[in-house]
């Protein structure tokens, strides 16, 4: 057998006895510095997504007294998807009949980044179609 074998089966033993041994002390360890982490850094991060969501609870208790902006709403994420789409065919279409499949080729990156509006107009459909559906689930809750 080779030294380096010997060596890395007599630490893979050594390792293997030792480990048990310390875990008890590495798991106190490791819980010690997660919970200053949590209590240390993670309350002004906790505080600010709160506040965000209490706002957005406030702006829904606003608006599902209001049939009209209910609708608005709806539309608009209706919108935003029927955009979102418009931009998926408008792509394809030049993958199809231009030479930006060529431009894939040569630079992918360059290629991605010019494909940036999907993904942002993708975005913009989630997020009204998710502020859709928390408003006509709030609006649900006034029964009319």
């Amino acid at each position: 057998m080779d030294n380096n074998t010997i060596i890395g089966l007599i630490l893979g033993a050594v390792i293997s006895y030792i480990l048990p041994k310390i875990s008890p002390y590495i798991d106190r360890q490791i819980k010690k510095i997660g919970d200053f982490v949590r209590d240390n850094c993670f309350d002004p991060i906790k505080g600010f997504f709160r506040k965000r969501r209490l706002n957005k609870l406030k702006q829904l208790r606003i608006t599902r007294k209001n049939s009209a902006a209910v609708t608005l709403k709806i539309v608009s994420a209706h919108t935003y998807f029927l955009l979102f789409w418009g931009v998926i065919f408008f792509y394809v279409h030049l993958l199809i009949d231009t030479d930006y499949a060529k431009l894939f080729e040569t630079n992918f990156w360059l290629g991605m980044l010019l494909a940036t509006p999907i993904y942002c107009f993708e975005f913009a459909w989630l997020r009204a179609d998710s502020n859709a559906k928390d408003l006509v689930k709030q609006r649900g809750r006034l029964g009319l």
